[in-house]
């Protein structure tokens, strides 16, 4: 493994997805499921199944059966943009829309929401 001036990883292109797949199905995912268990206790609501997904236009889905999808682009993105999306996704768990009350949960958790979700939209 080699590191640039800031030790950044460099990764040859032909080893990087793999290395991100790796590193996903290990510490990344336990990472992620750790802080996605932790928001769910503090709103006391409960899933079934976390995927984790290659697609290209949304960071992540709830269904009405109580599964969870996040785009494993998430891993990429600052930590404070990763709780939005773990907290919208967990707020669909209460108000499978985004009426009001949906809007208030995420904000029980996240009082700067608005912001977090318009930077956000820079990414995808």
């Amino acid at each position: 493994m080699k590191f640039d001036e800031n030790y950044h990883i460099i990764l040859p292109i032909d080893k990087y997805e793999n290395m991100v797949r790796l590193w996903m199905h290990s510490d990344g995912n336990k990472i992620f499921k750790e802080k996605l268990n932790d928001f769910a206790k503090q709103m006391n609501v409960h899933f079934n199944m976390v995927r984790i997904k290659n697609v290209k236009t949304i960071w992540g889905s709830c269904s009405s059966k109580k599964n969870l999808n996040f785009n494993f682009k998430l891993f990429f993105l600052p930590e404070a943009l990763i709780d939005y999306v773990f907290v919208h996704e967990l707020a669909h768990l209460k108000h499978m829309n985004h009426s009001k009350a949906f809007w208030s949960e995420v904000e029980k958790q996240i009082p700067d929401y608005k912001k977090r979700r318009e930077e956000l939209k820079r990414y995808i």
